[in-house]
């Protein structure tokens, strides 16, 4: 079974989302990568890749929450055994029928997460095909599996930078795509225009996301992440 949450406080109540564990399906993954590692005992901790540079806050979410980390951690081992059985898409597709409502009319793959394997991803473009009166969107690092891919009209993909692939962005490979800086001024500096709600997910161009979330203890992207929920608020109230 797959656990899908709905809404929460930045997406409204017509989106469902869709997570799996941060850091672990994160193969292209660079300046953000983090992950909730759990010892013997089930004590979780933040383990930091070599060049974080600020904190997924999917991860930290993850050593914070019991039921944040084990529903994910259940939709990963399902997805796994349903990729190896050869039915992932049709896993998804029932498990999405029976989280739908009337009211439902987006999907966020991975608010958490990412497309680790080109089979997981060719899974979920099904699903899309086979619900066109659905809006799917997500963000990826794991850009090499989108080259010369043909995506579903509603299928939207933001490329986000920070990661191993953002060659790809620079050469002009993705035009919608998303990078996270550490304070408004800096974004609006570069010429961004900043998104909190993921409306830019289904328009063209680049916008910018703002750090937020558990940063290192401190550190400049946590001093700024603090900052920043006061502004994130009121950019969701608008």
């Amino acid at each position: 079974m797959l656990n899908f949450s709905k809404g929460n406080s930045k997406l409204s109540k017509d989106t469902l989302i869709f997570n799996l564990p941060a850091g672990k399906t994160c193969p292209g993954a660079d300046k953000c990568l983090s992950t909730a590692v759990a010892d013997q005992n089930g004590k979780r901790r933040i383990v930091d890749g070599p060049n974080t540079e600020f904190r997924c806050f999917a991860a930290s979410s993850e050593v914070q929450y019991d039921g944040v980390y084990l529903n994910r951690k259940n939709n990963l081992d399902a997805i796994i055994d349903a990729l190896a059985e050869g039915n992932c898409a049709d896993l998804i597709n029932s498990e999405l029928q029976n989280a739908l409502t009337r009211k439902i009319t987006k999907i966020r793959i991975h608010e958490s997460g990412d497309f680790f394997n080109a089979a997981y991803l060719q899974a979920w473009i099904m699903v899309a095909q086979n619900n066109p009166n659905l809006k799917f969107y997500c963000y990826s690092k794991n850009l090499p599996l989108f080259l010369n891919l043909t995506l579903p009209d509603n299928f939207y993909l933001t490329a986000s930078y920070g990661g191993k692939f953002d060659h790809l962005i620079d050469e002009g490979f993705f035009t919608r795509y998303a990078k996270v800086f550490m304070t408004a001024d800096d974004a609006i500096a570069a010429g961004y225009k900043i998104d909190v709600r993921d409306r830019s997910c289904f328009e063209d161009g680049p916008f910018a996301l703002l750090v937020h979330g558990t940063q290192p203890a401190g550190s400049d992207w946590g001093k700024a992440s603090r900052m920043n929920r006061k502004i994130q608020k009121e950019l969701v109230r608008n």
